[in-house]
């Protein structure tokens, strides 16, 4: 049996065929060497608005054919396949595409440490929960949409404040972070530190989407991050050039941890 199913679970599969995301159709490619197992999870993908199946396939040198081919946003695999496994597909697939996102969904619970080393968005085991598969869909449509953000959108290059009575255009990549100290807000920058009135919701609204609000005083540049510490019931993130760290929310650590590796 590919996934258990229970009462509980059912409200949360009919929201999740509504496909209630604003994102473009996540182009997908399924891989699995059991047509049962694949057609299962391909009539899932198939019921929701938001995913489109480019192609299926049931051993690793097809899957990498495929993944050549149509360029796809996910690919969902099982690990042990003809040919080649689903670890060594991952790793050979991202020689020529980076920005590629993979699931994998196995009967093999002995790969999850090498799974996670190549930055697989998940690894499922079967039989598995149902609202773990569903989990797994919407981590994945959260990592895609917020690249997908990242290519398609005009950024802004600078960003516009006051302060002492001037206006200033402070460019976006010399930002490393934005902390609030009382009603001030404090921008790092490379060179200089700026201090403002405006709000830090206001600032985090005129940024582009490399700014990340890691907690209600700060907010991270991601791609200046160098690396996270812990901090007892806090984390930090260090800035490489700089002194200063800046506070992650212990509630939305996991979140910039995934996202940064897709950066």
């Amino acid at each position: 049996m590919l996934w258990k199913l229970s009462k509980s679970t059912f409200v949360n599969y009919i929201y999740f065929l509504k496909g209630v995301y604003t994102l473009p159709l996540i182009k997908t490619v399924l891989a699995d060497d059991n047509r049962d197992s694949l057609e299962i999870i391909e009539t899932i993908l198939k019921r929701h608005q938001k995913f489109r199946i480019v192609a299926t396939c049931t051993d690793g040198e097809e899957l990498i054919n495929q993944v050549v081919k149509c360029r796809p946003d996910l690919v969902i695999t099982d690990i042990k396949m003809p040919k080649l496994n689903g670890i060594e597909v991952i790793k050979k697939c991202r020689k020529f595409d980076s920005n590629v996102n993979f699931i994998f969904v196995t009967g093999f619970d002995d790969f999850a440490v090498e799974a996670f080393n190549v930055a697989a968005i998940d690894y499922i085991v079967k039989p598995f929960n149902m609202d773990r598969f569903f989990a797994a869909l919407e981590k994945a449509i959260e990592i895609i949409q917020h690249k997908q953000q990242l290519k398609s959108k005009s950024f802004r290059s600078k960003l516009k404040i006051k302060s002492s009575g001037s206006n200033y255009y402070i460019p976006m990549e010399d930002i490393y972070f934005i902390e609030k100290q009382g009603k001030k807000c404090i921008i790092h920058g490379k060179n200089k530190l700026y201090e403002t009135n405006e709000s830090i919701k206001v600032l985090y609204q005129k940024l582009n989407d490399t700014f990340y609000l890691s907690h209600r005083s700060y907010i991270i540049n991601l791609k200046k991050i160098l690396n996270i510490s812990a901090s007892n019931e806090t984390y930090l993130a260090h800035f490489e050039g700089i002194p200063d760290h800046a506070h992650i929310s212990k509630l939305k650590i996991k979140e910039i941890e995934t996202i940064i590796q897709y950066l």
